[in-house]
């Protein structure tokens, strides 16, 4: 009985030692989860900060705000870090003493920069300078926002068109999203390239097949080009328009476009073509910059223009257009086009800016591009002009011409597409 009661004591110890060592072994681990935790919680507070500090700066521009004392730093300041003026989330600015280095090291605050895009005024902190200044319709600002909890930054970068009341998705209102592709043609279907080329592609191209015929000159039997050739696109492609986009409803206060067809800033107009006068027109539409023109053109399947004329800087105008259409004249500006179905560009002007052509159609480009991007929930073709810029297609891509690649388009900011964009309807 004496040597069973020992060996109960020996089991006993050994088994308070192995809690004893996995007790040790867990408290690092928990140690390491605590500080995971209170690490992400300080950097979710940093995002929410730093969000504070962007939706106030909308509400001051949108208020009208003509006085920037103790709103803003300047945008050199929070490059370098110095930050002489805070905001607190209770909204108080604290600068110029010991409360704001604590503030700085310990607290939850945002720091915010405004400038406009569109004219390069810098709102500056305090009343001096540009401290007074009162914020202008149709003006696009850029908002530099850094949040900060307990040392922890985090910044949001956005642009913002004053009087943009969502109907264009506005880039960052969250109706819309930045588009990404590499290369200069992502298609679902069949790449065919003439040997019309003037030069090498610049680009990646990507498709199901490439024709190399040489009785119609398919480029692909040429050594030269078929490094470009890269297979079939390994992601989703996502071409199709959510039907929401070409439904009059889904934009609010759209007012009827004037007779003359020249465009006020900060307003979304309504254009029934039916009402068209002249066949050719000029549609003037420079101050139009971030909003929408919602088109019914089923009573006009043909239009020529002297001139479709977008904003020559910030973000583009959006024209919406319900039915098939052929376009013949010049497209200038930064012009985004929407089409429900086919869309026809004809050789009667060049499109010259930044020009954004997505259609849930077939799309036939018969005039030279500059700097495009091009989308079609079908089949795109151009003939034998110049395009310079990005393709995307779920089916086949055909092209007669010199094709180049430039991602100037999707890179510049009000460029981005409708959320909700998918492969299939």
């Amino acid at each position: 009985m004496k040597d069973q009661r020992g060996s109960v004591t020996v089991m006993s110890l050994a088994m308070l030692l192995f809690l004893m060592v996995v007790a040790v072994a867990w408290l690092p681990m928990m140690t390491m989860e605590k500080t995971a935790a209170a690490s992400d919680y300080r950097e979710q507070q940093a995002w929410n900060a730093a969000e504070a500090g962007y939706k106030r700066a909308v509400a001051q521009l949108e208020g009208g705000n003509a006085i920037w004392k103790d709103c803003l730093i300047d945008d050199n300041d929070l490059k370098d870090g110095t930050f002489s003026v805070v905001n607190g989330l209770g909204g108080e600015p604290q600068s110029g003493n010991e409360k704001l280095a604590g503030v700085l090291e310990n607290g939850i605050w945002y720091a915010v920069a405004i400038s406009s895009a569109t004219s390069g005024v810098e709102l500056k902190h305090g009343e001096s300078g540009n401290g007074n200044y009162t914020p202008v319709q149709g003006e696009t600002y850029s908002i530099t926002s850094i949040g900060s909890c307990d040392g922890i930054h985090k910044v949001i970068r956005k642009t913002y068109t004053l009087g943009d009341n969502g109907g264009t998705g506005g880039g960052d209102s969250g109706g819309e999203e930045t588009l990404e592709l590499p290369g200069l043609v992502q298609a679902g279907g069949d790449v065919k390239v003439s040997d019309n080329q003037n030069g090498l592609f610049g680009g990646d191209l990507y498709g199901s097949k490439f024709h190399s015929d040489n009785n119609n000159s398919w480029i692909f039997n040429n050594s030269e080009y078929t490094a470009y050739m890269k297979g079939p696109y390994d992601r989703t492609l996502k071409t199709y328009i959510p039907d929401s986009i070409f439904l009059k409803n889904s934009y609010s206060n759209l007012v009827d476009i004037p007779a003359d067809l020249v465009l006020g800033s900060g307003k979304n107009y309504f254009w029934d073509m039916s009402k068209l006068n002249e066949n050719w027109f000029y549609l003037h539409a420079e101050k139009s910059s971030g909003q929408v023109i919602f088109i019914d053109n089923k009573t006009a399947a043909k239009i020529k223009t002297n001139g479709i004329i977008g904003p020559s800087t910030g973000k583009p105008v959006t024209l919406i257009f319900t039915d098939n259409i052929t376009i013949g004249g010049n497209i200038t500006g930064n012009v985004r086009m929407f089409f429900a179905n086919n869309f026809t560009l004809e050789n009667l002007g060049p499109a010259v800016g930044l020009i954004m052509i997505m259609a849930n159609g077939q799309v036939t480009i018969d005039a030279p591009i500059t700097d495009g991007f091009l989308s079609s929930y079908k089949n795109i073709t151009i003939g034998n002009r110049l395009f310079k810029g990005q393709i995307q297609v779920k089916g086949d891509f055909t092209t007669k011409g010199t094709i180049h690649y430039s991602n100037a388009v999707l890179n510049e900011p009000g460029f981005t597409v409708p959320k909700g964009m998918r492969e299939n309807k």
